[in-house]
């Protein structure tokens, strides 16, 4: 992948999960991750096997085992959040491609009802994390019991979301 090797890429938005902020069709410039993610990032995330890409926003960043995680959601109401290993974030956004007036929906470009979406999602995505390290420090590794946490908290992403 032409990112692996240090350089930008324009890529078409082709689902909705980031409307109203990206609309489908748009052109971004993606180029590597140069240094720390930070929560607001749109990032480019290689899914599965890395054939799949998907275009999100990063909520919230944790460690946990010694390895580092992402939580990163969509923009759109409907979207929901997902937890990734940081590895598998090999891009962030930095513009449109080619040039457009319109300015990247960085969280200093949104609106006040997105930005404060993205704050409720956000303090979610955490709460989901400090569950997690709690499970973890109490040594409650049950994949059952983590699934439903992870489901309780999109319940509850979903609700404070709107």
């Amino acid at each position: 992948m032409v990112l692996a090797h240090g350089l930008p890429v324009v890529i078409e938005v082709t689902a909705e999960s980031m409307t109203p902020s990206l609309e489908r069709g748009a052109k971004l410039r993606v180029e590597p991750v140069a240094g720390d993610l930070h929560a607001g990032d749109i990032v480019l995330i290689a899914t599965g096997e890395g054939h799949d890409l998907l275009l999100h926003r990063v909520m919230h960043l944790f460690s946990e085992a010694g390895e580092r995680f992402v939580i990163h959601q969509g923009d759109a109401p409907s979207s929901t959040f997902a937890t990734c290993p940081r590895d598998a974030v090999i891009g962030r956004a930095t513009g449109f491609s080619p040039q457009r007036a319109q300015r990247l929906p960085t969280l200093e470009n949104l609106s006040p009802e997105a930005r404060a979406r993205f704050a409720r999602r956000r303090r979610a995505c955490a709460f989901f994390s400090l569950g997690r390290r709690l499970m973890s420090s109490l040594r409650l590794g049950d994949r059952k019991l983590t699934r439903r946490l992870a489901r309780a908290f999109r319940a509850i992403a979903r609700s404070v979301s709107r």
